[in-house]
């Protein structure tokens, strides 16, 4: 898509998912750093992590506008994800403030985006990327089941998470030893 840099914002309290069961802030922001530290084009951001109450993708891209004036913002969601932003907090400010690249996911047709309300197809870039069935969801599972997650996380952030204890990890061997 030829964007100057991504930028990673991990979640302070979202509205909209469970937090039974989640890092914290803190530790989703640290585990955000580790698994991009070796990719320049990277960056990682505490905008929402350090916000008190719950993360609006609004707010988080009108500070992203106040921070970088002038740059043209692009949000990137995933198939499953962008149906759900006419129920988001301000979606057609989200609109206004970025457009969206919107990645191939799982189970999803991209012929649904012609569903979308019209204000949000006009501004979504939909990137056609290889289908990897990954999500958090199941990473937090299969870790918690002592199922295998060897290949889904780069080992700086499985490290941490079994040094944290992070998502009920059972007795643990070797790193990967007891996840496969």
């Amino acid at each position: 898509m030829s964007l100057d840099r991504v930028i990673f914002v991990p979640t302070g309290a979202p509205p909209h998912k469970r937090r039974e069961g989640m890092a914290s802030a803190e530790e989703r922001y640290e585990m955000t750093l580790l698994a991009t530290n070796d990719n320049s084009f990277f960056d990682v951001t505490r905008i929402e992590t350090d916000r008190i109450g719950n993360s609006y993708t609004v707010d988080t891209l009108r500070r992203m506008g106040e921070t970088y004036p002038g740059a043209e913002l692009f949000l990137i969601v995933g198939e499953d994800a962008v149906h759900d932003i006419p129920t988001w907090k301000s979606p057609a400010e989200i609109i206004s403030l970025s457009s969206l690249i919107v990645v191939s996911r799982p189970g999803f047709s991209h012929d649904k985006i012609d569903e979308l309300p019209e204000m949000i197809r006009e501004k979504a870039l939909v990137l056609r990327t290889p289908l990897l069935d990954i999500s958090a969801t199941d990473i937090r599972d299969r870790i918690a089941s002592g199922r295998g997650v060897g290949y889904l996380l780069p080992h700086p952030v499985m490290r941490y998470i079994v040094r944290r204890g992070l998502y009920l990890i059972p007795k643990i061997n070797q790193l990967d030893g007891g996840m496969k």
